[in-house]
């Protein structure tokens, strides 16, 4: 069995085929679905999606960077918290949130990047009062993530979904606790070939960011969950061993940091 730790399967962009492309999914071995929301329209989605799925589809609520600058810190808690308070039971983790620095490469955005820290740290410190673990966006803002990681005293678990550090940034999530999310992206990209080859299984989840980063040879479509078994194939090529290995490590890493059975 697969897990595809990352997939937005609540996007319109499913909205025409979404009961065939669970149905494609399953046929490819993917037996559960993480669908993380982004704001709160796509987290109350992912919610009615995992109750419509019981043990199929888990949701993750969370607010994305780009979302910093729509609600304050203290509002983006009170709203999680009552989803939280509401539908539990289909709820295994905080995020997608984090830090995303790639629009602001033109400008200083102090206080812009400022207001993304303390989005960030509020749904920190909500996962771990309800020990959930965290799924972190972070791009082109590494060192101040791990600043930020680092000031909270509760640290919850989590994961760097679709990790574009380095070797270094790998080890230091390593040392937090923190699995590194590999996407399709690993097909064609030789930087992060290089760098995953240094990734011990162990560390690694399965995603499709989906309906992103579709995986060599289908770049260009829409991704879909059943192109797992290709980014898995992929790290097995560069991890020198095989797709059942990655396959059989990747579950049980995803069962282990989202308490699934």
């Amino acid at each position: 069995m697969y897990i595809d730790t990352h997939c937005h399967l609540q996007f319109s962009h499913y909205d025409a085929d979404r009961p065939m492309v669970l149905g494609n999914a399953k046929k490819a071995g993917v037996k559960k679905i993480i669908v993380p929301g982004v704001d709160m329209r796509s987290n109350t989605d992912a919610i009615h999606l995992a109750a419509l799925h019981p043990n199929e589809i888990y949701a993750s609520i969370g607010l994305h960077p780009y979302e910093a600058q729509k609600i304050k810190p203290d509002a983006a808690r009170d709203e999680l918290e009552t989803l939280l308070a509401a539908s539990r039971d289909a709820i295994v983790a905080i995020g997608e949130c984090g830090l995303d620095y790639h629009i602001y490469k033109d400008e200083d955005a102090t206080s812009k990047k400022r207001v993304q820290k303390e989005l960030f740290t509020a749904q920190l410190t909500l996962a771990a009062s309800h020990h959930l673990p965290i799924i972190i966006h972070v791009r082109d803002a590494y060192e101040d993530f791990f600043n930020t990681f680092d000031k909270i005293t509760d640290k919850p678990t989590g994961v760097i979904h679709c990790f574009s550090g380095g070797l270094q940034e790998a080890r230091m999530a390593k040392e937090r606790k923190l699995f590194i999310g590999v996407d399709g992206n690993i097909t064609y990209s030789k930087t992060l070939q290089r760098i995953v080859s240094d990734i011990p299984l162990s560390q690694i989840l399965l995603e499709t960011d989906a309906p992103y980063l579709t995986p060599i040879p289908h770049r260009g479509e829409r991704n879909e969950p059943k192109y797992i078994p290709l980014t898995a194939a992929c790290i097995a090529e560069l991890l020198h061993t095989t797709p059942k290995a990655v396959m059989t490590q990747t579950t049980e890493n995803a069962k282990q940091l989202f308490q699934m059975i």
